[in-house]
C-alpha cells in the first residue's frame, strides 16, 4: 500500500523469517485472508490516507483473531494510538531497527501460539475514530513533496532548512522550493511558519498561557517577531487572541476560521497533512 517506489520494500528480516504472501490489489484482500494458513496480516504504508485506515479498521472488524501489524514512514503519536485502539498488535515505523522487527515477530509468535487455546474472538465495530491528520486521500502529485510535510510537522519546533528537508525528498534544494511553491501556492518557509502560528493558536487557548512561552515553544526564537508575525496572520496580537477565550461572549475564532486565516488547507483538503 506504498505510494512510493523506494519505499515499497520489506525487510528481508521479515522475507527471511516469513512465508509472505503479497496481496496484489486491496480489493483481493478478504479473498486472499479467506483462503487461510496465514498467521498475520501486516500492513506496509508510507504515507497513508484515510481510505487506507478504513481498510485496517474493516480487515480487524471482520477477523478479529487474526492479528495485524502496521508498518509506516508516519510518525504521529494519534496515528499510533489509534492503531492500537483499533486492535493493532504493533506499530512500526520506517526506518525500522532490525531489533524491532525481530521483537515484532516474537510478538507475532506469541500471539498465535495464544491463539491455539483461545476461542474465536467476536467481532466489534467500536473502534475510535480515524484521526483528523490522516489526509481523506494522497495525490500523485503530491508525493515527492509529501516527506517535506510530514517533516514541518514533527519539526516546526526546531530551525527548519530548506536544503535539509530537499535531501528527504530526493530533490536538489532549487528544484524542491520551486515545485513547493507550484503545487501548494506558497513557499516551503511560508509553511513553516503558518504552521508554527497555527499550533500557536491551539496552546494560546489556554487563557493561563504567557505568550512568551508559546512563541519559543512553536519555534521562534523572538517573541516580539512573534507577535508581529501573529497578528500579520492572524488580525489580532496573541494576547488579545488568549484574552478573547476569557470572554465567552466573544469567542476566539476556531481552529477551522484561523486555518482560513493563514490560507492553510481546511481539514477536508486532501493536500496536508492535519
Amino acid at each position: 500500500m506504498t505510494v512510493s517506489v523506494r519505499h515499497a520494500e520489506l525487510s528481508s528480516v521479515f522475507t527471511s523469517a516469513c512465508d509472505i504472501k503479497i496481496c496484489p490489489a486491496v480489493n483481493q484482500l478478504n479473498e486472499t485472508i479467506r483462503r487461510g494458513g496465514f498467521n498475520g496480516v501486516c500492513f506496509d504504508l508510507d504515507y497513508p490516507d484515510q481510505a487506507n485506515l478504513e481498510l485496517i479498521r474493516n480487515t480487524k472488524a471482520r477477523y478479529p483473531s487474526l492479528p495485524i501489524l502496521i508498518l509506516t514512514l508516519q510518525h504521529s503519536e494519534s496515528f499510533a494510538v489509534w492503531s492500537f485502539r483499533t486492535g493493532v498488535i504493533d506499530f512500526l515505523v520506517k526506518p525500522v531497527s532490525q531489533t524491532e522487527l525481530h521483537r515484532s515477530l516474537q510478538i507475532l509468535n506469541k500471539v498465535n501460539e495464544f491463539k491455539v487455546t483461545q476461542g474465536s474472538r467476536v467481532p466489534v465495530d467500536n473502534f475510535a475514530p480515524i484521526p483528523s491528520e490522516i489526509p481523506i486521500t494522497i495525490r500523485q502529485d503530491d508525493i515527492r513533496l509529501l516527506p517535506a510535510l510530514y517533516y514541518v510537522k514533527q519539526n516546526f519546533r526546531y530551525k527548519v532548512r530548506n536544503e535539509a528537508v530537499a535531501k528527504f525528498c530526493e530533490l536538489s534544494p532549487f528544484r524542491f522550493s520551486r515545485l513547493f511553491r507550484e503545487v501548494y501556492g506558497l513557499t516551503f518557509q511560508d509553511f513553516v511558519i503558518r504552521t508554527r502560528i497555527l499550533e500557536s493558536c491551539r496552546i494560546l487557548r489556554n487563557p493561563n498561557t504567557n505568550v512568551t512561552d508559546v512563541a519559543y515553544a512553536v519555534g521562534f526564537n523572538d517573541a516580539s517577531y512573534f507577535a508581529r508575525t501573529f497578528r500579520r496572520h492572524v488580525g489580532t496580537s496573541p494576547s488579545k487572541y488568549c484574552d478573547e477565550f476569557r470572554v465567552k461572549e466573544k469567542p476566539a475564532p476556531n481552529t477551522t476560521m484561523v486555518r482560513a486565516m493563514l490560507k492553510l488547507p481546511k481539514a477536508t483538503d486532501t493536500r496536508f497533512p492535519q
